[in-house]
C-alpha cells in the first residue's frame, strides 16, 4: 500500500477515534465536545509515541537495525539513530558467535 493511502487511513481511523473519545467525555454538548477531542487528541499523541518506542525495541529484538527502523518510519538510519540513541548496540557473544541486539535496561536507577 502507498504511504499516502496509509496515511488517510489512519488519519481517517484517528479522526473517528477521537470523535468517538471526545462523545463519549462530552455527552451530547457539541460546545465542550471539540475541546474534549483536542484532550483526547494530545493523549493519542502521547500513546502513539509509547507505542512507537515498544515497536522499535521489538523490531530490534527481532533483528532489525537503525536502516530498518529509519526505513519503516520515513527516516535516514542517522534519523533513526538519533531518535532512538544506543537502542541498537551490538553485542557479541563470544562463547557462540552470535550476534545479539541490544536489550534496554529494565532498571534505570543503576
Amino acid at each position: 500500500m502507498p504511504d499516502h493511502e496509509l496515511s488517510m487511513l489512519c488519519s481517517a481511523a484517528i479522526s473517528e477515534t477521537a470523535g468517538q473519545l471526545a462523545r463519549r467525555l462530552t455527552g451530547d454538548d457539541p460546545q465542550t465536545e471539540q475541546l474534549a477531542r483536542l484532550r483526547v487528541l494530545a493523549h493519542l499523541q502521547f500513546a502513539v509515541a509509547q507505542q512507537s518506542d515498544q515497536a522499535a525495541v521489538d523490531a530490534v529484538r527481532s533483528g532489525a537495525g537503525y536502516p530498518q527502523l529509519g526505513q519503516a518510519v520515513g527516516l535516514t538510519r542517522q534519523g533513526a539513530r538519533r531518535r532512538w540513541p544506543g537502542l541498537v548496540t551490538v553485542r557479541v557473544d563470544h562463547a557462540a558467535r552470535a550476534v545479539q541486539p541490544f536489550s534496554p535496561p529494565t532498571d534505570r536507577s543503576r
